[in-house]
């Protein structure tokens, strides 16, 4: 496996996380005009240039250098300090920040924070924890999973936000899962090895088989008790057919998670796109099938890795019940992967059948050219991108236009750049005047 492509499956799983998802082709492409969210008597432009980890004190310099979209943060742990009760001052604080961005013209997405849950949450609801096979908790991001509880504060923390803040002032909001918002289980957590694989889904709720507990749409566990890698359960063989049954729960677990945000902000009134974070590639068909026929051995694999924490992007984009205003969004721009290097979309790549592709799909295609793929043959008409970051491979002279390339190639309706900081850094080929060179060249 070569660097590039072994440093994005770690960055899947979420080592290098920075914070930190057939229709015919005219209807497609009505569906994406019809979708597009613009400013009132603004037609838009082509493409949506903004920046992560946005800061207001540059948003009036990144407005005249054509960046659109400001990406805003907003901390659950810090404004609902105690259950029910909220900061007022840290309120104050969010919203300074927004008048800021939206004065100086900016379009602005949000973070709500989901995944960065208050201390009192685990303290007073131990459901609150993921649990995995070998019992270890975390609490360094909330089980909104298999914890109906989790969902239902979570919500009580939204509707907050809505009557004092109103979603309508976010012209996009991120949905995601895991620890760093993205569309995966967590990876790991303090004390645990980070090259382990780890399945979550051992805590009472996704145990047990009643209704309590668990949140309505969540099926029972088919098989409680039984843990990736044993070969029996209950004294008799467990076959490999159990063991894909198994999986196929746990990952509709995980795509509940997302098809409960997204469904959950729509019944608030938000009409704004909602932004499905997918980090890195995943894994393959063939890898998975390879890890099924070791009935999910636990090793130290990538692979195994990523098949623990659900990474099987292929299999869980399907599984997203609502297409309207969702942007699947490809989190791995310029992450090094592909042969040549940052390679974008080709119109054969419709061909490729996404449940057995091609060897060379493997070894050639970059992150962002299969999640395209995928995304295109559950017929998500939206999609956007973000810049993988320095973290992931190191920005060199070019690297933003050849992001850019990525963008048009396939199809994306913009690109969120990772991260602000890197355009005043010194950071090679990131600087804002080579951020805005290549804005004015693609809109």
């Amino acid at each position: 496996m070569n660097p590039a492509r072994r440093a994005a499956l770690r960055r899947a799983v979420g080592q290098t996380a920075h914070h930190r998802r057939p229709l015919g082709i005219i209807a497609a492409v009505l569906l994406a005009v019809a979708c597009v969210r613009v400013p009132p008597g603004d037609e838009g432009p082509s493409y949506y240039f903004g920046t992560l980890q946005s800061r207001p004190e540059k948003a009036h310099l990144e407005r005249s250098k054509g960046i659109q979209v400001a990406e805003m943060q907003i901390s659950w742990d810090r404004y609902e300090v105690r259950e029910g009760e909220y900061s007022s001052q840290y309120l104050e604080s969010v919203k300074q920040e927004l008048d800021r961005f939206q004065k100086a013209g900016l379009l602005v997405e949000v973070s709500l924070g989901l995944n960065r849950a208050p201390s009192w949450l685990y303290e007073k609801y131990p459901e609150a924890s993921y649990v995995n096979q070998n019992s270890d908790r975390l609490t360094e991001t909330p089980n909104m999973v298999f914890s109906q509880t989790v969902r239902e504060k979570a919500q009580g923390y939204v509707d907050q936000l809505a009557r004092v803040i109103g979603l309508d002032n976010f012209w996009a909001i991120r949905v995601g899962v895991s620890g760093s918002g993205e569309f995966t289980y967590p990876s790991d957590g303090p004390g645990l090895p980070d090259t382990k694989t780890y399945y979550w889904a051992f805590d009472k709720n996704a145990q047990s088989g009643a209704r309590t507990g668990r949140p309505p749409t969540v099926t029972a566990n088919p098989f409680p008790g039984w843990k990736p890698g044993q070969h029996t359960y209950r004294g008799k063989a467990f076959t490999k057919a159990q063991v894909g049954e198994w999986y196929d729960w746990y990952l509709r677990s995980l795509s509940d998670t997302v098809n409960w945000q997204i469904k959950y902000y729509r019944s608030l009134g938000y009409d704004g796109f909602l932004k499905v974070l997918v980090p890195g590639m995943g894994y393959y068909p063939q890898n998975y099938q390879r890890t099924l026929d070791g009935h999910l051995h636990v090793d130290e694999t990538d692979d195994s890795r990523l098949v623990g924490i659900g990474a099987g992007f292929y299999k869980t984009l399907g599984q997203i019940h609502d297409r309207r205003n969702v942007q699947i969004v490809p989190t791995s721009l310029v992450d090094g992967t592909g042969e040549p290097r940052n390679n974008g979309c080709a119109p054969g790549d419709r061909q490729v059948d996404i449940q057995a592709p091609p060897g060379h799909v493997q070894t050639s295609w970059s992150s962002v050219r299969w999640i395209s793929r995928i995304a295109r043959q559950y017929n998500f008409a939206l999609l956007n991108g973000e810049s993988a970051g320095t973290h992931v491979s190191p920005y060199y002279p070019g690297v933003v236009a050849q992001a850019a390339r990525q963008m048009k190639s396939c199809g994306l309706q913009g690109l969120m750049w990772a991260f602000e900081r890197n355009l005043y850094d010194g950071t090679p080929g990131s600087s804002l005047a080579d951020y805005s060179a290549v804005i004015s060249r693609y809109n």
